[in-house]
């Protein structure tokens, strides 16, 4: 008796931008704590504690320099605001990773079926900081170079699809940053288009929503006491606005990421 055609190998289906998109919103809406709160736990005390030092470097350090548009983050002048305000950024550049981090580990946790705490979900955030910042540095450098030609402006997109998982794949692999940037290259052969596709109606949506958030009040425009609520309101509006648009977009790529990854163990 002659045997039947054997079954032909079935790839895994790719995952397209609408199909991703729609996971990612989905996980959020029955897993708002687990895809949120590592943004939340992180971003709010950052948020309070701009606000706090704002109000206190203007009323006393800074108290006859001018108080600018949007407090410290927006100082343009004097070596003193200037020198706060990288203290500001770099302070908010690495909590900002380590709230990255942590909210991939417990996506990929929850989209497995094995959700972890806030506690577990931070600490491989904060044990491979470093090299979270050596992906940082790498990109912004190369990032910069590029964007200084023509041609490299052309190339960036290019990069950005090609290594656009690099933090899912450092932090959910438990690889160094050059195996990172390898592996990220070669998983993303083929899927580029699609993550490009993701990224880029994240970015729309982030930059939409931006747009709703009025204002910060100019300098002329008021007394400094007011205008310092008005700033502190602001940031609590455009913080509370950024967590779930970044959770968002941070789930998306994860999902993306755990789909292709069957295809590129």
């Amino acid at each position: 008796m002659s045997e039947g055609p054997a079954p032909a190998s079935q790839t895994p289906e790719k995952p397209g931008v609408g199909e991703t998109l729609t996971a990612a919103a989905t996980l959020m809406r029955d897993f708002p704590r687990e895809t949120m709160l590592p943004l939340l736990a992180i971003q709010a005390p950052l948020v309070i504690g701009t606000i706090v030092l704002t109000a206190l470097l203007y009323s006393s350090v800074f108290a006859d320099e001018m108080y600018p548009r949007g407090g410290i983050t927006g100082a343009t002048e004097g070596a003193g605001q200037i020198f706060a305000l990288v203290i500001v950024v770099a302070l908010a550049l690495v909590l900002g990773l380590i709230a990255q981090g942590a909210t991939i580990v417990s996506v990929a946790a929850v989209a497995v079926g094995r959700p972890v705490t806030l506690t577990q979900a931070l600490d491989p955030a904060f044990t491979r900081l470093g090299g979270l910042i050596v992906l940082t540095v790498v990109f912004a450098i190369v990032g910069g170079l590029l964007a200084l030609t023509i041609v490299g402006l052309a190339v960036i997109p290019f990069l950005v699809a090609r290594f656009g998982i690099a933090y899912q794949v450092y932090l959910l692999e438990g690889l160094g940053p050059i195996e990172t940037l390898a592996r990220s290259w070669r998983t993303m052969q083929g899927n580029m288009l699609r993550l490009l596709g993701v990224i880029i109606v994240g970015v729309g949506l982030a930059l939409l929503i931006g747009l709703l958030v009025p204002v910060s009040p100019g300098p002329e425009s008021m007394s400094r006491g007011l205008r310092m609520l008005i700033d502190a309101l602001l940031q609590i509006l455009q913080g509370g606005i950024a967590i779930p648009v970044a959770a968002f977009a941070h789930a998306a790529i994860t999902l993306y990421y755990l789909r292709i990854r069957e295809e590129n163990p």
